[in-house]
Order: C-alpha cells, then structure tokens, then sequence
C-alpha cells in the first residue's frame, strides 16, 4: 500500500526542487532544476451550486455530490520531466513524474486519502525511422477524449464517458508515428498488469498473472487537405481481468474498454467540433457468486469556438446508457431495475483575465430518461440543474 508519509515525502522533495529553482526561470515561467528537466503543475479550484439544493453523483467524475453546493480545492499537481529529443535520428531517454493533492486523486487507483501518484515512468526511442519510443512504469491510460487536467478539456465537468473510463496502467507502451505524404499515423500497443489494479502498485493476485492489453491507432490531417488540417482522429481499446485477492480467474469478469473520437476544425475562424463515443463491457462472473455481464454506451458531441487568445466557448450535448447500476454512485435509494438512460447539456465559458490563470463559468443540465429519478442522490427528481466557477493556476 502507498503509505501517506511516503507520498507526503516525494511532494516536499518536489517543493525543494522548486525552492532551488525559483532563481533561474526560464521565460515560460517553468523552472529548469537540471539540464533538460523542467517543473510544472497546476492548482485548481472550483465552486458549485445546484438549483433546489438537491445533490447528483449519477455518472460524475470531477463534481460528485460532495463537491456540490460549495468551494472546492479540486488539484494541486507537481510534476517533473524531461522529454525526449526531438531528433528521431537519435538515441533518445526521458522521463516524468506527477503527484496530486487533492480529492481529484480519487479518480486515480494508485491513492492514498488525498494524495496520488498520476505517472512515474520512464521514456526511451530508438532512432528506428521516425523513432520507435518506449514508455515503461505507471502511466494514465491510453483511453479518452478527456484529459485528467481540466483546463485542457473544452468543458469543466467531465462526461459521462470519462465516468466510464480506465485510469492507469503499470507496464510497457511502445508506439511509432508513420509519415505518409504528411499523413500522420502513430499506432502503439502494450501490456501491463492487471486492467484495475489495487492501491498497492505492484501488488499481485496469489494466483496466475492477470495481465491487460491495449491498443491505439491516431490519424491526422496533413496541410494539403485545407481547412481540415489538424483533424484527428483516434481509437483506444483496452482488455483484461482486474486484480482482486486471490480469486480464481472465473470469479472475475473480463473488462473492454473502448474509446474513439474525432476533432475537426470548420471554415469558420476559431470554430471547431468534436464527436467522441465510449464503450465499457463486463462479461459474465462466474465462480461461486456469479454475476451478470453488463456494459456501458456514451455518446459526446462537442462544439468549441476560440473568439479570441483570451475568450472561448464550448458546448457539450451528450448522450448515456447501460446496464442498471452502471452510473450509479452515491445513491441513497433503491436504483431500480430499469436500463440506465441519460441526456445532458453542459456550457462554459472561459476568459483567461490573467496570465498563467484559467477561469471558467459553466451551466450543466442531466435528465434521467429512464424516469426513475435517478438525478438526485435522494432519488426525487428526473432533471439536474447545477452551475459551477473554476479557476486554474498553470505554471
């Protein structure tokens, strides 16, 4: 298990390096503690308020109900790294690791209370063609749309399809980009160990090795294909048995986790749009207290207009579903038994008023189409209406 003192250590030894830094910052304001490695991070905050005084959790990631109806010390993150050559003709080794503070640690497996570890691992390429690279140790999984970082999503609330994605892998990622005619494809594909595993990073089940695989394929637009020049698009699947005790393989279901989405920017200066779509499949436990299979849709369009460097938009309309009890978190009544269906809008605003400082307004609606009134944790109401604030320090 990841003791606290130990995460606590690694923070304050983050914290010096910083200290001893402080008089030689670079001009992006990132401090250089050694030749090639930089300091970076983040401190994010929120405050929230939902109409009728009434808390939802169904299918939250960011702003479960505990962060609901009040101020929030959402993350603060440190990082360290140092990144690989840019020449691909090269022998190349870098690194990077990241310790969070703060209750967005809990959407890690490797946590501990408020702390967390978000990656430690190591990078390497071999100057094969454009550079086949290596990563090995505890990273962020290959899935989704949506970065763990708020300020880099177009929303501050996460999806419905976050909700339903992996966290984190510990194992080894190799991947290579293929320039064709300016068309870049990077496929990759690894193994690590099992696809959730336990507080303890290095734990093992008392039986045979229970391993996860994953995949990816990215494609982006070239130049050549005009206003479509830097539309994305991109596919991740992961598989396989969680961790847990010693139960035998067959007490156990066999999880897939797929995510796919698109990013296209449109002939209108600053105008863009994404779609994404997430899967998640949990095949039948057998064993001696079998359980059913079940499984997870959503559905996220995005539209995202830049009107200015410090002024932007976005919209997200979604669309959820699965099995009953999927989405359900914190609910302090009988579920039911019926499908779990959901829609949601969610806007925001962000104005960048100072350098380095992300602030955001947002105005989110979830309806229950199921009718169970699922969107209280009470279980007394079909929609949710909630506003929120976010301010972010990146530095």
């Amino acid at each position: 298990m990841i003791k606290r003192y130990s995460l606590t250590i690694i923070a304050l030894g983050l914290l010096l390096a910083a200290a001893g830094a402080q008089a030689e910052e670079s001009e992006n304001q990132v401090a250089t503690v050694v030749s090639g490695t930089t300091l970076s991070g983040y401190v994010d905050t929120s405050m929230n308020w939902q109409f009728g005084d009434k808390k939802t959790s169904a299918g939250r990631v960011n702003d479960p109900a505990k962060h609901q109806n009040g101020f929030n010390l959402n993350t603060a993150q440190l990082r360290v790294s140092k990144e690989l050559d840019e020449d691909a003709s090269t022998w190349s080794a870098g690194y990077a690791a990241s310790v969070l503070y703060g209750p967005t640690s809990e959407e890690l497996s490797y946590s501990d209370g408020n702390f967390a570890l978000q990656h430690a691992y190591i990078d390497l390429r071999a100057p094969v063609g454009n550079g086949l690279d290596f990563r090995f140790g505890a990273f962020e999984s290959i899935i989704g749309f949506e970065a763990l970082e708020t300020y880099e999503n177009p929303n501050f609330s996460r999806s419905y399809g976050a909700y339903l994605e992996h966290g984190e892998s510990v194992g080894g990622l190799a991947s290579y980009t293929f320039d064709i005619n300016d068309w870049l494809l990077s496929v990759a594909a690894g193994v690590a160990n099992a696809y959730d595993n336990p507080i303890t990073i290095n734990d093992r089940s008392s039986n045979s090795s229970r391993l996860s695989y994953m995949g990816s394929v990215d494609l982006v637009f070239p130049e050549s294909t005009g206003f479509l020049e830097g539309t994305e698009l991109y596919a991740a699947i992961v598989n396989g048995l969680p961790a847990d005790g010693g139960m035998d393989a067959d007490s156990q279901p066999n999880v897939t986790n797929f995510n796919a989405y698109l990013t296209m920017p449109l002939p209108v200066t600053g105008l863009s749009w994404a779609f994404s779509y997430d899967m998640l499949a949990n095949s039948h436990r057998h064993g001696a207290a079998p359980v059913d299979s079940n499984w997870a849709n959503a559905y996220a369009l995005y539209l995202i207009y830049e009107a200015t460097d410090k002024l932007s938009f976005a919209n997200r309309i979604e669309y959820a579903e699965g099995s009953a009890g999927i989405y359900e978190q914190n609910f302090e009544t009988a579920w039911g038994d019926k499908q779990d269906q959901f829609i949601a809008n969610t806007f925001t605003v962000s104005y960048k008023l100072w350098e380095n400082v992300v602030t955001r307004a947002e105005f989110r609606w979830d309806h229950d189409l199921s009718g169970s009134h699922r969107m209280t944790d009470d279980g007394s109401r079909n929609n949710s209406f909630g506003i929120t604030g976010n301010i972010c320090y990146i530095f």
